[in-house]
């Protein structure tokens, strides 16, 4: 019985972690002829949290883990080793998990909250040359330019914090291998819907261009969602930099390669719009989208209600706000849609509909049994003034 219980308890621990310093961890693994696993973390790191509560717990992932590594840790802001020893090895970002030989040479590098599954994997590629990160960029760097080379390097490379990654040329010269046939291959749909690259890239293209092809296996709704996340995201970008022939470009595609273009080309107006600040307009062309086309989608019109909150300051620009506001809450009513809408109104000096948002906020919050300290907070202030 204490010998389960001490094995119940050692995992509920997580994957255990060193607690001598590096140098004598690197002695260690080479003693020990086991890999090393170097997480690297941050205190304010909501993913990193997310990790070890969620999934550095999992068994499997903890018989794994302590069965073919040696495991170390440290806090990339702790503005001493920790950080000292991040730059070293050039990561800057976090979580990342950073793979090492016996002998301490960097063989395979991941970052990101994934499931389980997807974490063991990354140690699993660590393992094997044909799939860890960087035995691969050398052979790559030495020109070997094999398509499964440069599928296995481009997906490797999706988690490769760094400011130089080359994951778009080498997803591009990957691609460039692949017959027209080949292309729409169930592993090629899967890989290129993945990518997650810019809007000029040759898999971005491929994907906006043959929608219909992901559908069977993604779902209409799924493919939509990435299509249009391309689009809108560009056209922030555009906004940011008043790119207007990249604007020329967006509508050119909307117009081409969606069904919906009317919704796409409202979409990019508003997204432009935002990208560049100019929230009169952006509210404004948010409005006409959410009367008309985008009558439904209420997350865009929530988005521009938070900007609008945040950032708006004359009354006309906060009455549409309200506005926006209004059929968020009339389509979809919850705590939070309540406190943007009674900031709004509070903003303009309306203070009864603010207030009375404010309090149908505090009866959802504590319905549920949440905190609801925006809503408290705003009806104090609004009843202080009051007095």
């Amino acid at each position: 019985m204490l010998l389960i219980f001490s094995t119940a308890f050692c995992r509920a621990q997580g994957i255990n972690f060193a607690t001598t310093s590096w140098e004598e961890t690197l002695q260690n693994a080479e003693k020990n002829g086991k890999q090393i696993f170097l997480y690297v973390r941050a205190t304010s790191c909501r993913y990193c949290r997310q990790m070890e509560k969620e999934v550095f717990i999992s068994r499997d992932v903890i018989d794994y883990y302590n069965g073919n590594f040696i495991s170390y840790k440290i806090d990339i802001e702790d503005k001493g080793a920790g950080e000292a020893l991040a730059e070293k090895y050039g990561i800057k970002g976090f979580p990342t998990y950073l793979f090492l030989s016996k002998n301490g040479q960097k063989l395979h590098q991941s970052s990101g909250a994934k499931p389980a599954a997807d974490f063991i994997r990354d140690g699993q590629n660590a393992s094997d040359p044909n799939t860890a990160l960087f035995p691969m960029l050398t052979r790559y760097e030495q020109g070997e330019k094999s398509p499964e080379l440069l599928f296995n390097l481009s997906n490797a490379l999706s988690y490769y914090m760094v400011d130089d990654n080359p994951k778009e040329k080498v997803t591009e010269e990957y691609l460039a291998t692949q017959s027209a046939d080949e292309l729409a291959s169930e592993r090629n749909l899967r890989f290129i819907f993945g990518a997650g690259l810019g809007f000029k890239s040759p898999a971005t293209v491929y994907l906006l261009q043959n929608q219909q092809k992901f559908v069977g296996l993604f779902g209409k709704e799924d493919v939509e969602k990435a299509t249009q996340r391309i689009m809108t995201r560009t056209a922030n970008m555009a906004g940011r930099t008043n790119d207007l022939v990249l604007m020329s470009e967006l509508r050119k595609v909307a117009v081409d390669d969606f069904p919906d273009s009317v919704k796409i080309l409202s979409l990019l107006q508003i997204y432009f719009y935002g990208g560049r600040g100019d929230w009169l307009n952006y509210g404004r062309s948010t409005l006409k989208y959410g009367s008309t086309v985008g009558a439904k989608d209420w997350q865009t019109m929530y988005e521009t209600g938070i900007y609008l909150k945040t950032f708006a300051k004359d009354p006309e620009t906060l009455k549409i706000g309200v506005e926006i506001m209004d059929k968020v809450l009339n389509l979809n009513k919850n705590y939070e849609y309540l406190c943007i809408y009674a900031q709004l109104q509070k903003k303009l000096g309306n203070k009864e509909p603010a207030l009375k948002a404010a309090e149908e906020a505090l009866q959802i919050s504590v319905a549920k049994g949440a905190d609801g300290d925006d809503a408290r907070e705003l009806i104090n202030e609004l009843t202080a003034t009051h007095k």
